[in-house]
């Protein structure tokens, strides 16, 4: 899949509104950046169109096919793998097992070239290793499936500054060798350097979307952007 595509998507939770109308575009060789503040959508958003939860309305394409209707199995099929919070590791297998149970093709090779450091970790207990190594796991298991489509959620969640940045850069490689990155992050400067383009999501309504360079140099832009203001829009 070279491009995922959302026409005025709408999602909710429990029969309340949360996302509302958000268009935007997911393509091959890029990393989409999902900014904004807690409570704002953003997981809403990514587990709709990983198939979790249903679009309420509005229409995912996937190369101008529709997914919309797809369940989670079938949209996996099509190649969008979801990275979820909280470092969803298989704890009492080891990170070979854990990589073995969803591998598909060369993607597990592809992994332990992004993270070498997990190599010599094959026979450890996923739940024995650090926040950092498990985030390599989950991040690593994903890759595991081959996916054209790469969805992640706060990866960075709980882990220290230092550790982001050794991750953020791999993300930034999984782009440039092809796949499509959405990446949903709260440190934001982070992001928007290996970002291509960049989205702010405030209230359930996209408030910004545009390259991602000139938003990293416009903290005022970006500011406005997570108060709900339409500021910047292109």
């Amino acid at each position: 899949m070279k491009e995922l595509k959302l026409e005025d998507v709408s999602v909710g939770r429990g029969g309340a509104p949360i996302v509302r109308d958000v268009s935007l575009t997911v393509t091959s060789g890029e990393v989409t950046v999902l900014l904004g503040p807690n409570g704002a959508g953003k997981t809403t958003l990514l587990e709709a169109i990983a198939g979790v939860l249903p679009i309420t309305s509005g229409r995912l394409t996937g190369d101008g096919d529709d997914l919309s209707g797809l369940d989670r199995v079938s949209r996996a099929k099509r190649g969008i793998a979801l990275v979820e919070q909280g470092r969803t590791v298989f704890s009492g297998l080891t990170v070979a097992e854990n990589l073995r149970v969803v591998r598909r093709g060369t993607g597990g090779d592809r992994a332990l070239d992004l993270f070498p450091e997990l190599g010599k970790r094959m026979d450890t207990q996923a739940g024995l290793l650090s926040g950092g190594e498990q985030q390599m796991v989950v991040l690593a298991r994903a890759l595991s499936m081959s996916p054209s489509v790469l969805l992640i959620d706060e990866m960075s969640l709980g882990l220290a500054p230092v550790i982001v940045k050794r991750l953020l850069p791999a993300v930034r490689a999984l782009a440039d060798a092809g796949a499509a990155v959405l990446l949903v992050e709260q440190f934001a400067t982070l992001a928007l350097e290996i970002g291509d383009t960049a989205h702010v999501l405030a209230g359930g309504r996209l408030t910004h979307s545009g390259p991602a360079a000139p938003l990293r140099k416009s903290p005022d832009v970006l500011h406005a952007a997570y108060l709900g203001e339409p500021a910047g829009q292109s």
